[in-house]
């Protein structure tokens, strides 16, 4: 079974913004921007304006694996 063309999905709802970045700022600039679409799967934006209108779209499984992943390596050391 093949899987879907995520960029043919219609987005569900307004996207939320995820802050935080850039060394622990909360502005706006630091900003990732996230949507779910229909029949599955995300859309990832950014808050910048020079980044308006691109969009990354990942599936449930490969947005689950990129987080796990890049929190692992991305940790500090242990307290």
């Amino acid at each position: 079974m093949s899987q879907p063309n995520l960029y043919e999905s219609e987005i569900t709802g307004e996207f939320a913004a995820l802050c935080g970045g850039a060394g622990g700022t909360s502005n706006a600039e630091s900003c990732l921007t996230l949507a779910e679409l229909t029949g599955g799967g995300y859309a990832l934006g950014d808050s910048k304006p020079e980044g308006a209108g691109r969009q990354l779209r990942m599936s449930e499984a490969e947005i689950t694996t990129f987080a796990t992943e890049w929190l692992a390596g991305n940790r500090g050391p242990s307290a």
